[in-house]
């Protein structure tokens, strides 16, 4: 491995070089990714050998002991570790977007001094605590509360779900509601020690997929946090959220890519060997569409991807409905070509042992991480809604596009025009416009790109990106005439609860398994 890293000169032109390279030996000689999803747990050795390679601080300027990568060569190693293994792209990816974009950003020189050297250098996991019981994506219904104490600390009371790391990490970014002055008092972030009293960790969760990377439910009581732990400004602790969501987006865009590119890798190696009465799999005309249309959707993801790294490392401004469109298409088009690959394994697709079987399950969760696809969706259409002209001046602005896919642009435009005093169909015309917006900026892109580079891989993505948006469109017309014509909650209800006629209706009460210690061992109180 160390006589394939060039010299110091090559190097400093690639700062990623090494760190890719190191990862694809250590992805053939020492990861077992059955093996961690067997025992729901990465080897201890794994988390030590990639914080020693810097992976726990990708970001993080050098002076506080990280690689200080650009966006750029952080994307690629992300891409690259999804190709590798699901769980450890969820665990290098969580700490490094949610866990330390809040405190590299949001908190104090100080604090910054005392927290990342640590972080960066592997000796602790950091992650971010936002998704409550009664919350997923609705930030507004934030219930766990922050109350500021005369000595200017916090207390914090309430409960999170689902947080990612959360029995691994050493620091907890929990943002809550002021408990002060109602709503209007707004929010706060703040860096929770763990280890502190008050703070609980709860069972972890039993996902089917992603079995070694760690769920867990996090309890607060009375949990006194220093004012000094502060992240961004008192009553704008969502702002700090969002930045951190933000971050995470393009970082599941990354991962997406990576799984996208790896499950093609082995669907070829597989068509290429495989025999099928038309002669090899690979020259079947119905394999070669396959893998044609999946490569136009990696390359597509993949232009995104450039493009927001190249907007974000020259510090320009990103409109927010980029890194939404790469979180939603990228997420989405990486599932239907995961879909696609365990396919054309045909039986062998179904095996757990075949590496696409785990990704089929692991990358599952990438349409729900970070907003789920809908919530994404509806809250992308209902932005653009309120705003007709913002989509044509956005695609204007930053593209330069096809006068094909600037007239489907205005067609979406169009379609948005309709209107409705049912709240039903108002849902699913923002649902639509959502996946329309996102499919017409991809599709301007892709355009320009292909445009300025002439490459054959980028032609065709445009190609496939446009064709894709007029399929969309015509989707979501239908999709919006027959919104009107939904059956109500009600009927809806009639109509499953009816299924008990044909199928009964039951809980599984076997008895199972008995974890729990004997009464008479605990500890009396």
């Amino acid at each position: 491995m160390e006589k394939s890293v060039s010299s110091g000169g090559a190097l400093a032109s690639d700062p990623a070089r090494k760190t890719l390279e190191f990862l694809r030996w250590y992805a053939e000689e020492r990861v077992n990714p059955r093996l961690q999803d067997e025992r729901r747990s990465l080897s201890p050795a794994v988390v030590l050998d990639l914080a020693s390679a810097g992976l726990l601080g990708l970001q993080v300027p050098r002076e506080y002991d990280g690689l200080g990568l650009s966006h750029r060569d952080t994307y690629r190693v992300m891409t690259q570790l999804a190709a590798i293994d699901p769980n450890l792209f969820l665990t290098i990816g969580v700490h490094n977007s949610l866990g330390i974009t809040p405190i590299q950003y949001g908190a104090s020189e100080a604090v910054r001094r005392e927290l990342l050297p640590p972080i960066a250098r592997g000796e602790e996991f950091v992650t971010s605590a936002i998704t409550e019981p009664g919350m997923g994506s609705n930030l507004k219904l934030l219930s766990t509360t922050a109350h500021r104490s005369s000595d200017g600390s916090y207390t914090v009371n309430g409960a999170k779900t689902f947080i990612s790391l959360g029995g691994w990490a050493r620091h907890v970014n929990v943002f809550c509601r002021l408990a002060e002055g109602g709503e209007q008092a707004g929010t706060v972030g703040l860096v929770a020690d763990t280890r502190g009293r008050g703070f609980d960790i709860g069972p972890e969760m039993m996902t089917f997929g992603m079995r070694a990377f760690p769920q867990n439910h996090l309890s607060f009581t009375d949990l006194s946090i220093p004012a000094r732990y502060l992240l961004g400004e008192e009553g704008r602790g969502l702002d700090v959220c969002k930045d951190a969501f933000t971050a995470g987006r393009v970082y599941l865009a990354a991962g997406g890519l990576g799984a996208m590119k790896r499950a093609l890798q082995l669907a070829h190696r597989f068509a290429v060997q495989r025999s099928v009465a038309t002669g090899l799999l690979s020259e079947n005309g119905k394999t070669q569409q396959i893998l044609s249309e999946s490569i136009a959707a990696a390359r597509s993801v993949e232009l995104l991807i450039l493009h927001l790294a190249d907007l974000q490392d020259r510090g320009i401004p990103v409109d927010p409905s980029l890194p939404l469109t790469a979180k939603a298409l990228g997420c989405e088009l990486m599932w239907k070509v995961l879909d696609r690959c365990v396919q054309l394994l045909g039986g062998r697709g179904f095996l757990d042992t075949n590496i696409l079987g785990q990704f089929f399950r692991d990358y599952r969760v990438f349409r729900i991480f970070e907003g789920a696809t809908e919530a994404v969706s509806q809250y992308q259409g209902t932005r653009f809604l309120a705003d007709e002209g913002r989509l044509p001046s956005l695609i204007v602005r930053d593209f330069d596009a096809s006068p094909a896919v600037v007239a489907l642009a205005d067609q979406v435009v169009q379609l948005g025009r309709s209107t409705t005093n049912s709240s039903r169909h108002r849902h699913v015309l923002a649902d639509s416009m959502g996946t329309l917006v996102c499919w017409s900026l991809l599709a301007a892109l892709t355009s320009s790109e292909a445009k300025k580079s002439g490459q054959p891989q980028d032609i065709m993505a445009a190609d496939w990106c446009e064709q894709s948006l007029r399929a969309q469109l015509l989707g979501a017309r239908t999709a919006v005439s027959q919104g009107a014509e939904l059956p109500t909650g009600t009927e809806i209800t009639h109509l499953i609860e009816a299924y008990g006629d044909t199928i009964g209706d039951f809980d599984h009460r076997a008895a199972g398994e008995h974890h729990g210690i004997d009464p008479l061992l605990r500890r009396s109180a």
